[in-house]
This record gives structure tokens, C-alpha cells and sequence, in this order.
């Protein structure tokens, strides 16, 4: 299969089980992408500010806190107003409200492959896009 569609995204992948960072750092990475990972926001304010994310891939329930205020995290910590998918099992109109409040797409579980990577593939960088920097 090829990965060259999504070769060179940047993705922060943010779930609190290393177990699941790490299926889906072994995932993206197949598909080309370039791996962030971070169990909550402490960890995300400790990365480095280079490379920015292109995406984040949030889990809904982390440890003492939720995706949402991970996502705030990231934006904040990179400076960039990052395009951000919530993972979540929760269907509640709350999430969803609150997702379309703070423009994250939401993706509910469980979440085939073929329907993770169609939704990141909006997010991809256009071929010249390292060039042009």
C-alpha cells in the first residue's frame, strides 16, 4: 500500500494508554506520517515547538482531564490554531457541541483504519508544501 498521500504529515497523537500511542504512532507511521505523541497536556507543554503538528488526534478521556483541554493545550503551546479530531466513544450532545464550539471534527468508536485515515487525508499537506517553505 502506498503512503505517499500522507508522507510528511505531522501528527500529535494524545491518548493517556501508551499501549494506544503506540498502535497508532506504528499506524500513522505506515501511512507516511511523522509521529508526536503525548499522554496529556504536561507532556505536550514539554515538546518542542519544532516540527509544529499539521493534526492532532485527541482521545476524549484522558487522566484528570479531557481532549478538548489537550487540544487548547497544543494550540497554545505551538502558537498555531492546529486542525484537532476528538476521538471519543461519547456521543453526547455536549461533545458535539462543544467540538463544533472549538472546531474540532469528531470520529466516534470504535474507528476502523480505512475511516481514520479518509479523515486525516483531509488534512494533507499539498506535494510542494515543504518546498515552498
Amino acid at each position: 500500500a502506498t503512503h505517499s498521500d500522507l508522507g510528511g504529515l505531522v501528527v500529535l497523537s494524545i491518548d493517556n494508554e501508551t499501549d494506544i500511542l503506540d498502535g497508532m504512532e506504528m499506524l500513522l507511521s505506515g501511512w507516511g506520517c511523522r509521529v508526536l505523541r503525548a499522554t496529556g497536556s504536561a507532556e505536550i507543554s514539554s515538546l518542542p515547538s519544532n516540527p509544529t503538528p499539521d493534526l492532532i488526534l485527541a482521545d476524549y478521556h484522558l487522566s484528570g482531564e479531557n481532549g478538548f483541554e489537550a487540544v487548547v493545550t497544543a494550540r497554545t503551546h505551538f502558537e498555531r490554531e492546529i486542525p484537532a479530531i476528538l476521538v471519543t466513544a461519547d456521543r453526547s450532545k455536549n461533545v458535539m457541541n462543544e467540538a463544533t464550539e472549538r472546531d474540532i471534527a469528531v470520529l466516534n468508536k470504535p474507528v476502523r483504519p480505512a475511516r481514520l485515515r479518509l479523515a486525516i487525508s483531509r488534512y494533507r499537506k499539498p506535494p510542494d508544501a515543504d518546498a515552498a517553505e
